[in-house]
């Protein structure tokens, strides 16, 4: 079969000839021919189509991104047109023609972007949207025209209403009145009656404020019954509203002027009551004060009160100068002259009286919490005193403080028995008991010696300061504990084969029980029941020797077990060491002696450091050995079965003796006691 060629597909390609074709093979081909070409133009042509609408849609597309992009870009030239505009840095015109620029610059830019076929379209889109903005302009800019030029205007009128001569304020506000361009007819008519309508209200205010300022209360009345005159131009609502303000206004100052009375007259009452409260003390007044307490209280009810006040004064000055048995007996005078003295006229002397008793009272109370105070101020000495934060120092003069311990005693005999024999005031008293319980057992027991010093204990006066000193420790219960662990320390007791002073163990355990730890340790109350019997018959159960000794000994075995452990029964319940007990007990009183006397048996108490043992042998070796010489007589020989032995109060290891029949017995030599000392 022949090839047919069919030339470029969809251009130029061999058409079969008109006429009849014989219905031969060879026609039917051409025919098929024929017909193949136009089907591949058809093709040809569709495809073009085709392809032509796709661009022509990427085209549209990429138009309506351009278009987006460029009303974004153009609506922020817009609003940048209008910002200057409103702040005045465009007016219409020189707006107009920034937005025909900036549109121009615009259009070139986003015109190159897109295809030819899309300029014509873009520059009506362009155009139509920049007629449309431009159309905004003038009313805009005739807008901000009209505010800047009102708020000028009210800008004057504010001003014009502050100008103190209302005249020419007015004539200035006319002025600028008459030249602002934009104000309507409506507004040019009603702005001189706003004028004068504020005008009036701001002058009332003024007067209001002034006369309320000085409390002009005529004044104001008289603002009010002619405000109609005085503020013609207000309207009805305005002149209701400010009649009542200032009716308000009047009452508000009579309340505060009623206030101001009563709070002066109060001022007045608490100057006459705190001067009757100086008078009645009996302390001298400065004239100052009286000259300016008198011209305070001139004219009013209370001026005689401070006057009878002032008398009585110079009374209570006489009167606090004298002791306080004198006072006592000046009191129990006048009680029983106003015993006879009828109702009504005793009123002066129920004030003298009750002045007096609270002066005693106070020169009582004073001699008892500052009694070196009371004495300079009734004497005028000047006392030499040991300081509180000297204690515990080592560098204290003994003598001088006793000699002031003297002079206290001495007042103190004079006040009735009424005073303290401490030398410190109340503030150095907590300052000395703080140092105190804030120091070491070491340091408490420098500071118990030191204090135990400060007084002669010698004599009655001195024993009696030291219990006064020892009660600021822990109360007058504990005063024998503290006397006796300064005696402790005085006497340099210590556990025997240790360095431990008997004196900081005592305070140790001291410590122990104000921190409430000494129940983990002992019961006391086992403790005691556990040493009683090492007492004997020395002192009655109750006695304040023997509870002394009970609590220094308990203090001491705390302080042992602390060190030494302590033990504890089947369920681990804390009980009494026995052995340590009677070591405390040793070391808290020295120990006893027990004397045999046929059923009975006498008990004293045996020097510190002198066992029980030493002691028999030095008793019997100075009664027996030295019984002639001492007496010059043959010594019985049950003298030591038959004779009790007592230790001799106060004098520290002296012993006597006393006869079965309860008498003491004499030194037949000397007609004495007969005594032997029994030391370490």
């Amino acid at each position: 079969m022949a090839t047919i060629p069919l030339g470029n597909f969809g251009n130029v390609m061999p058409q079969a000839q008109p006429g009849r074709v014989l219905d031969t093979g060879a026609g039917q081909v051409a025919q098929a021919a024929g017909q193949l070409g136009q089907v591949g133009q058809q093709v040809a042509v569709k495809q073009l189509n085709e392809e032509q609408k796709i661009q022509d849609e990427k085209d549209e597309y990429f138009f309506s991104t351009q278009a987006a992009k460029y009303g974004a870009e153009y609506t922020d030239v817009v609003t940048d047109t209008k910002q200057r505009i409103a702040t005045g840095e465009f007016n219409e015109l020189s707006a107009k023609a920034h937005l025909r620029q900036r549109t121009d610059e615009l259009n070139e830019n986003y015109r190159q972007t897109l295809p030819e076929t899309k300029h014509e379209k873009f520059n009506y889109y362009s155009e139509k949207v920049f007629l449309e903005s431009e159309t905004n302009i003038k009313p805009l800019a005739y807008e901000v025209e009209r505010k800047a030029i009102n708020t000028d205007f009210e800008e004057v009128t504010e001003a014009t209403l502050k100008i103190e001569n209302r005249e020419q304020g007015f004539a200035l506000f006319k002025n600028t009145l008459e030249r602002n361009p934009v104000l309507t007819p409506e507004q040019r008519k009603l702005a001189p009656q706003q004028w004068n309508e504020r005008r009036d209200l701001s002058d009332g205010k003024t007067a209001l404020n002034a006369l309320e300022t000085t409390k002009d209360i005529d004044g104001l009345q008289q603002l009010h019954d002619n405000i109609d005159t005085v503020l013609p131009h207000l309207k009805m609502e305005t002149r209701d509203a400010f009649k009542n303000n200032i009716q308000s206004t009047i009452e508000r100052i009579n309340k505060g002027l009623k206030v101001e009375q009563d709070q002066a007259l109060r001022e007045i009452k608490q100057v006459a009551t705190d001067f009757r409260t100086d008078a009645y003390t009996g302390y001298p007044i400065v004239p100052e004060r009286v000259e300016a307490v008198l011209n305070k209280v001139r004219g009013t009810e209370y001026e005689a009160q401070v006057r009878e006040d002032l008398a009585l004064n110079k009374d209570a000055q006489q009167f606090r100068d004298k002791s306080p048995i004198e006072q006592e007996r000046e009191i129990t005078r006048l009680t029983s002259q106003l015993e006879n003295t009828p109702q009504e006229d005793a009123s002066l002397l129920q004030k003298q009286l009750s002045m007096y008793q609270a002066i005693a009272n106070t020169s009582k109370q004073r001699s008892k919490d500052d009694p070196i105070a009371q004495i300079q101020s009734q004497t005028g000495t000047q006392l030499q005193t040991v300081k509180p934060e000297e204690i515990g120092t080592g560098k204290i003069d003994f003598k001088k403080s006793h000699i002031t311990t003297e002079i206290l005693a001495k007042q103190k005999e004079a006040n009735g028995g009424v005073g303290s024999l401490i030398q410190w005031n109340t503030s150095e008293r907590k300052a000395f008991i703080d140092k105190y319980h804030t120091a070491t057992p070491e340091k408490q027991a420098q500071m118990l010696s030191e204090l135990n010093n400060l007084a002669d204990t010698k004599t009655a006066v001195g024993r009696q300061a030291r219990s006064e000193y020892m009660a600021l420790i822990g109360g007058e219960r504990t005063v024998n504990d503290y006397v006796g662990i300064a005696q402790l320390k005085k006497l340099d007791v210590y556990v025997p084969g240790t360095k431990l002073k008997a004196a900081n163990l005592a305070l140790e355990g001291k410590q122990i029980i104000t921190q409430g730890q000494h129940v983990v340790l002992g019961d006391p109350k086992q403790f005691i029941l556990g040493i009683s019997q090492h007492f004997g018959n020395t002192s009655a159960v109750s006695s304040p020797e023997r509870v002394a000794y009970q609590n220094i000994a308990y203090s001491i075995y705390l302080g042992l077990a602390k060190d030494r452990g302590i033990r504890t029964d089947e369920k681990g319940n804390p009980i009494i060491n026995k052995d340590l007990a009677k070591d405390a007990f040793e070391l808290a009183t020295g120990g006893t002696y027990h004397q045999k006397l046929g059923t009975n048996t006498q008990t004293v108490y045996r020097p510190y450091g002198v066992s029980e043992t030493q002691f028999a042998d030095q008793l019997e070796h100075k009664v027996i050995g030295n019984f002639f010489k001492e007496t010059g007589e043959v010594i019985p020989r049950s003298f030591l079965k038959e004779h009790a032995i007592e230790q001799v109060p106060k004098a520290y290891g002296w012993y006597w003796f006393r006869n079965p029949d309860g008498s003491r017995y004499i030194n037949p030599k000397t007609k004495k006691a007969y005594m032997v000392n029994i030391t370490k």
